[in-house]
């Protein structure tokens, strides 16, 4: 039986949940810019799931939203999935890369290897964790490949050592043209409203021309979907109506599945700002997959029976996560990697404004999954500004930018 497209939708939507809640802020701030990849993160346990059995095995099919099937049958259907994701044209890059890095000491049973080379792609190599500066080095260098050196120092030398079983790597990287580019000429600076009476300065990209647009009154806010080109992927991004209300936002959206969100788009002439802005967010997930319910992987009851030829127990003892994005007018480029570490045991009256001057929610996505989850808090490395309050939400939303319309 094949993983059916809930799967990857369902678990983007809990992980996303549970990541961002742990970080907010009683505040009006909700926390920081946070940018994951739920994609990232799922592939790296389906191929833990492949070498597991027992109550471990059952908890991470539970935890990933996995089905019924056998792991053959899921991971041919993982490989199907991404055999039809990575057929786009050369203006847009998608890709994947599983790496699994064993202690030179230790030989994987024949059955993972062979469902890990088959349908993950992802051959073992064989190092020295003992000589941990040697090994680390190593194991970034293939991060920093794969993620276009966006990703660079992933693991600092400690992290491993001579009793390190693996270490298991997933990085995912995309760059996209949007199918609408803003023009450069456009960008200007422009106010993004921290708080009510909070803001600070942004670079702001304009544009006029037809989107994918809905108002979501059951959500207190807007969304529009910004295409890249030669593919069905799309940015999308989701305003608060309230300039404090991402916080709630992201507690509604907890229980709506972005599919649902499909379904209110229509096309409208959309008159856009859109800040540009750029991420890179690092996330430790043993205790968000803990939350999850995916916990036994940890203890000292896990069981990855599957995954070495010799007896000895195994389990996770490090999972950790990190992110990338940069949006600017051609488009967008964003980066992910995963690490799990095994151890022994204008004219038209009808258009729509859509300001983006306040926190907001955005997807990489299509409808059978989502790439990259974020929200946007504020720019980095910027002077707060005290002011006079932002004008009430409901005039915000159909103020109109006139500078921008100058070409």
């Amino acid at each position: 039986m094949s993983v059916c497209q809930d799967t990857y939708n369902d678990f983007a939507r809990e992980l996303y949940d549970v990541a961002t809640r742990n970080g907010a802020s009683p505040s009006c701030i909700p926390g920081t810019n946070a940018i994951i990849s739920p994609i990232s993160v799922q592939t790296s346990l389906m191929l833990v799931f492949v070498g597991a059995a027992g109550r471990t095995e059952n908890e991470l099919r539970t935890g990933l939203k996995l089905g019924p099937g056998d792991r053959q049958e899921i991971a041919k259907s993982y490989h199907g999935f991404w055999t039809q994701l990575c057929n786009y044209g050369n203006k847009m890059t998608l890709k994947t890369v599983n790496r699994l890095f064993v202690n030179h000491k230790l030989k994987l049973q024949h059955e993972f290897k062979e469902l890990a080379d088959d349908y993950f792609h992802s051959q073992p190599v064989a190092l020295n964790f003992a000589d941990a500066t040697k090994a680390t080095q190593q194991i970034n260098a293939f991060v920093e490949q794969a993620t276009e050196n966006k990703i660079r120092d992933l693991l600092q030398p400690d992290a491993v050592n001579a009793e390190t079983s693996a270490i298991l790597i997933n990085a995912l990287y995309f760059k996209g043209l949007f199918q609408k580019p803003f023009m450069p000429e456009s960008t200007m600076p422009d106010d993004f409203y921290l708080e009510q009476n909070k803001r600070v300065t942004v670079d702001m990209m304009y544009q006029e021309d037809k989107f994918k647009y809905a108002e979501l009154p059951e959500l207190s806010a807007r969304a529009v979907a910004l295409p890249y080109e030669d593919s069905d992927i799309s940015l999308l991004i989701l305003l608060p109506n309230k300039i404090c209300g991402l916080q709630e936002l992201e507690r509604r959206m907890a229980n709506l599945s972005l599919v649902n969100i499909d379904q209110h788009m229509r096309t409208e002439d959309v008159e856009l700002a859109l800040p540009k802005f750029s991420i890179e967010y690092d996330l430790d997930l043993k205790d968000t997959l803990q939350q999850l319910g995916i916990s036994e992987l940890f203890g000292d009851t896990a069981n990855l029976s599957r995954l070495f030829e010799e007896a000895a127990g195994q389990k996770i003892s490090a999972a950790k996560h990190r992110g990338y994005i940069d949006v600017n007018e051609a488009g967008s480029e964003a980066a992910a990697v995963t690490f799990l570490k095994v151890v022994p045991m204008s004219l038209n009256m009808h258009k729509k404004t859509f300001k983006v001057d306040h926190p907001f929610m955005f997807f990489i996505r299509n409808s059978r999954a989502v790439f990259f989850a974020g929200r946007f808090v504020s720019p980095q490395k910027k002077e707060f500004i005290m002011s006079s309050p932002a004008p009430a939400c409901s005039d915000s939303m159909r103020m109109h930018v006139e500078e921008m319309s100058v070409n």
